[in-house]
C-alpha cells in the first residue's frame, strides 16, 4: 500500500476518534501527543517500519488539528448563531419538500462569518412555496446547531454538511429567482428525471425505480412491507446509490466506448454528473471519486490501486467535512469496499482452489458463483458489525440473497436509465422500454419478501444472539486471519449454523414457558409503546412517537427479537401520531391478529383513517372498544377501559390494566386528571404494582386522586426530547412524596418488568 495511504488511513481515523471520543478542548494536546508518539515511533523502528509509523503518526497529528481547526474557524458561524432568531439572505439549494404539516429548505446561509455554511429550514405558514433551487431570499427563523437534539449528539446532519437548523422560518422576500444555473443544473436535472419516473412507471415498480436510479426512498419509505422485507432480505444496497450504482454505470459506458484514453476521459464528467444528480450523498461521492482514481490510474502512473483510491476518496470526504465521518452511509460504504478489496479475493481463491483454470459451462458457474459469493461476504464482513451496532440486526440470509438478486440490478439499472432518456425524446418510446425494468423491480422485491420470511433471514441484538454473533464473528476473523483451508470455514459455518439455531429453540421455549407475563416498555423518544409477552402471545399497547424516531420500526424489531413475526393484540388508547404514528408500519410487516382502538372521529387528523385502512388491508379483526372489555393474553388477563370524555382525542382515549394474580400495570393514555378520577369513581381498580405515567409525566395526569387509589410501586415514564416540560416536576415530586420508585425510557431505555 502506498505511502499516502498510510497518511490519509490515519488522518480519518484520528477524525473519527475525535468526534466520538474527544472533546474539542483537547484536540491540540492530543495532536501534540500523537507527533510526539510519532517521533519515538521513527527513532526506534527500522527499516520500512520506520517510514510507515512516522507517516502514520504525521496522520493522526494532522487528523486531530484539522478536526479542531474546523471546529473553531468553518463552523465558528454556526456556533455563533446557535440559539438566536435572526433575519439574514440565504440561496435556496435544493427544492423544498412538504410533509403536510411544514415545508422543509435547504438553504447556504448568505454571512460573512463562514464560508457555505448550510442550514435546514423548517416552514409552517406556507411562504416557502414555489422556491426553487438558486432562488436568494430573505428568512427569519430561529437558529439552531443540527448536532444537538436536547443533550444528545445527533449526526445524521452535520455528517451532509447541515449545520444549522433554521426553525419556524418565514420566507420574508424573494430577492432574485435566477432558475437554473451553473450550481443548481444538477438539481433540475434530478427534478426532470424524478418526474419522468412518476411518468413512466407506477406502484412499486415507481418507488423502486426512483430509489435505484436517484437515491429518492421516499415512496419507497411509505410501503413499510417492501421496506421491512428488504432489510430483513439484507439488500437495501441496491436502492441506495452507491458505489455498486457507479461501477454498473461505469462499466456500461466503458463496454460500450472502449478502454481508451478519450473514453475513459468522457466517462469521468458522466460519473461526475452522477454525482451531482445523486445528491452529492458521502457514499457516491467517495464511489465517484474511487473510479475516477482507478480509471485514470493506468494512464497516470501505470498501475492501478484499489486501496490507495479508497484512502484518497475517504481522506477527500473526511477533510471536506471532518462530521462525516460519524454518518453511518459512509462508514457502511467504506466498510463494504474495503472489505470486498481485501477480504473478497481470498474468498474467491479458497472457493476456487483447484477449478481456476477448468473449462466449460460448469467451472465457470461456479467460479461466477465464487466470485458473487465472496463479494457479498467480503462486503458483510466488516458491514455487520455496524449494522449490529446501529441497527440491532444482521441479516443472515444476505449471501443468498445477493447471490440470487444482484444479477438483476444491472439491467434494471441500466434499461431504467435508458427509458427515461427515450421518455425525454419521446414519451411512449420511454414506456416502451420502461416494462422490462418494471418487471425485474416487481420480481426483486417478490423475492425480497420470499427471502424475509424465514425466522432465521435476520437475527436481532437482544442478548444471546448478540453473543453469538460476537463469537461467530470473530471466530470467523481468527480463521481468515490464519489463511487456513476451507475446511474450517466449513466447520465454523456449521457450528455457528447449529449454536443459532439452539438459541433460538431455547428463546422460543423460556419465552412460553415463563409464567406471568413481561411489560417492556420501548424507547421510542416522546411517545408511547408498550410489549406485552405472555407465553407464545403477544399484544402491544400504543405505537407512536412525535420525536423523529420510528416507533413502528423500533417495535417490530423488538417484537421480531422475541422471535416472533405477529402479535396477537394491537391497543391503540387513541389517535394522537405520539401513541399511534406507527400503527400502519406495525401493521403493514406484521402479522396483527386483532386491533382495539376507541371509534374514530375523523376531526382532529387523518391519522385514525390510515390506521384503520391499514388494518383493513391486513385483514385484522377490528374492535371498537364502546364497553368495557376483558380478554386473555397467555396467562395475562387484559381489561380495556372505554372512553369517558369526548371533547379532545386525549379525552376520547382508552385506558389498559394488564393483570396475572396479584400483578397489575395500569396504562392510562394520555388521560387528563379529571378522567383519572372519573376512572376511579366508576370502576373497582385493584392495587397496582407498576403504573406507566399518564400522558408522558405532564402535570394534569397522574393526579394524587388516581396514586391514593392504586397505589403503585413502581413508575414508568414514556419520554423524549420534548418542548412540553415533560415529565413536569409537580409529578416527579407526587411520585417522590410516596416513595414510588421511578424509571424513565429517556434515561434507562427499554423498560422491562416481570409479573412474576
Amino acid at each position: 500500500m502506498r505511502k499516502f495511504a498510510w497518511f490519509a488511513f490515519s488522518f480519518c481515523a484520528a477524525v473519527f476518534f475525535a468526534l466520538c471520543f474527544l472533546p474539542g478542548r483537547v484536540l491540540p494536546l492530543a495532536a501534540v501527543i500523537a507527533g510526539l508518539a510519532g517521533v519515538a515511533a521513527y527513532l526506534l523502528a527500522r527499516g520500512d517500519a520506520k517510514i510507515a509509523a512516522a507517516i502514520a503518526a504525521l496522520g493522526v497529528f494532522a487528523g486531530f488539528l484539522w478536526d479542531f481547526g474546523f471546529d473553531r474557524l468553518i463552523l465558528a458561524g454556526a456556533r455563533e448563531l446557535d440559539g438566536t432568531e435572526r433575519q439574514l439572505e440565504a440561496t435556496v439549494t435544493d427544492f423544498p419538500e412538504t410533509d403536510g404539516r411544514a415545508t422543509t429548505v435547504e438553504l447556504r446561509l448568505d454571512i460573512p462569518e463562514a464560508w457555505d455554511l448550510r442550514a435546514k429550514a423548517y416552514v409552517y405558514d406556507g411562504s416557502a412555496d414555489g422556491l426553487r433551487p438558486g432562488d436568494r431570499i430573505r428568512v427569519e427563523a430561529l437558529f439552531s446547531f443540527s448536532g444537538l437534539v436536547g443533550d444528545e449528539q445527533i449526526s445524521s446532519y452535520t455528517s451532509r454538511g447541515i449545520f444549522l437548523f433554521a426553525r419556524t422560518a418565514t420566507v420574508t422576500e424573494v430577492l432574485e429567482s435566477p432558475g437554473a444555473g451553473v450550481t443548481t443544473f444538477h438539481r433540475y436535472l434530478a427534478r426532470s428525471i424524478k418526474d419522468m419516473i412518476v411518468r413512466l412507471y407506477s406502484g412499486r415498480a415507481r418507488a423502486f425505480m426512483l430509489a435505484l436510479l436517484t437515491g429518492d426512498r421516499t415512496e419507497l419509505s411509505a410501503d413499510a412491507a417492501a421496506l421491512s422485507a428488504m432489510e430483513r432480505a439484507g439488500v437495501t444496497h441496491i436502492v441506495a446509490i452507491s458505489g455498486m450504482h457507479v461501477s454498473i454505470l461505469a462499466g456500461f459506458l466503458l463496454s460500450v466506448l472502449g478502454r481508451r484514453k478519450w473514453a475513459v476521459a468522457a466517462v469521468i464528467p458522466v460519473l461526475v454528473l452522477f454525482m451531482a444528480v445523486s445528491g452529492f450523498s458521502p457514499s457516491v461521492v467517495r464511489a465517484v471519486i474511487m473510479q475516477v482514481f482507478l480509471l485514470a490510474a493506468p494512464w497516470v502512473m501505470g498501475e492501478d490501486d484499489s486501496l490507495t483510491a479508497l484512502s484518497a476518496a475517504l481522506f477527500i470526504l473526511v477533510a471536506a467535512n471532518p462530521y462525516a465521518a460519524a454518518g453511518v452511509g459512509l462508514q457502511l460504504s467504506f466498510a463494504a469496499t474495503l472489505g470486498i478489496i481485501v477480504i473478497s479475493p481470498r474468498l474467491r481463491r479458497v472457493m476456487t482452489r483447484g477449478g481456476e483454470k477448468k473449462r466449460g459451462f460448469l467451472p465457470g458457474l461456479l467460479r461466477w458463483a465464487a466470485g458473487s459469493v465472496s463479494t457479498s461476504l467480503g462486503a458483510l464482513a466488516l458491514t455487520m458489525p455496524i449494522s449490529a451496532y446501529y441497527f440491532k440486526c444482521v441479516s443472515l440470509i444476505a449471501p443468498l440473497s445477493n447471490l440470487l438478486i444482484l444479477w438483476a440490478v444491472s439491467p434494471a439499472f441500466i434499461i431504467g436509465a435508458v427509458s427515461v432518456a427515450a421518455g425525454a425524446v419521446w414519451l411512449p418510446l420511454g414506456r416502451v422500454a420502461a416494462f422490462y425494468p418494471a418487471i425485474i423491480s416487481r420480481g426483486i422485491l417478490f423475492a425480497c419478501r420470499v427471502l424475509a420470511k424465514p425466522f432465521f433471514a435476520a437475527v436481532y441484538m437482544d442478548g444471546p444472539a448478540l453473543v453469538w454473533f460476537a463469537a461467530a464473528y470473530f471466530a470467523g476473523a481468527a480463521i481468515l486471519l490464519s489463511r487456513t483451508g476451507p475446511r474450517r470455514f466449513i466447520i465454523l459455518a456449521s457450528l455457528s449454523a447449529v449454536s443459532l439455531c439452539g438459541i433460538f429453540i431455547l428463546r422460543d421455549l423460556s419465552v412460553r414457558g415463563a409464567e406471568g407475563y413481561a411489560l417492556t416498555l420501548l424507547d421510542v423518544g416522546q411517545g408511547q409503546s408498550a410489549v406485552i409477552a405472555s407465553g407464545g402471545y403477544t399484544a402491544v399497547i400504543d405505537c407512536g412517537s412525535s420525536s423523529g424516531e420510528d416507533a413502528g420500526e423500533i417495535c417490530e424489531r423488538y417484537v421480531r427479537s422475541l422471535g416472533r413475526d405477529g402479535i396477537d393484540a394491537l391497543i391503540l388508547t387513541h389517535y394522537h401520531s405520539d401513541h399511534a404514528g406507527g400503527a400502519v408500519r406495525l401493521l403493514s410487516t406484521l402479522r396483527v391478529g386483532a386491533v382495539f382502538v376507541p371509534e374514530p372521529r375523523f376531526e382532529e387528523s387523518s391519522l385514525d383513517e390510515e390506521v384503520l385502512e391499514a388494518a383493513r388491508n391486513a385483514g385484522c379483526r377490528i374492535v371498537y372498544v364502546t364497553d368495557l372489555t376483558r380478554f386473555e393474553l397467555g396467562m395475562a388477563d387484559i381489561t380495556l377501559y372505554p372512553p369517558m370524555g369526548s371533547d379532545s382525542e386525549n379525552e376520547r382515549g382508552l385506558m389498559a390494566l394488564v393483570s396475572d394474580g396479584e400483578f397489575d400495570a395500569l396504562l392510562t393514555g394520555d388521560a387528563p386528571g379529571y378522567l383519572e378520577r372519573q376512572l376511579t369513581a366508576r370502576y373497582t381498580l385493584p392495587d397496582t404494582e407498576c403504573l406507566v405515567v399518564g400522558h408522558h409525566g405532564s402535570a394534569g395526569s397522574t393526579t394524587e386522586a388516581l396514586l391514593d387509589e392504586v397505589t403503585p410501586e413502581l413508575a414508568l415514564v414514556s419520554v423524549g426530547e420534548n418542548s412540553y416540560g415533560h415529565p413536569a416536576p409537580e409529578t416527579l415530586e407526587r411520585l417522590e412524596e410516596r416513595g414510588i420508585q421511578v424509571l424513565r425510557t429517556d434515561e434507562s431505555g427499554n423498560i422491562t418488568i416481570h409479573s412474576r
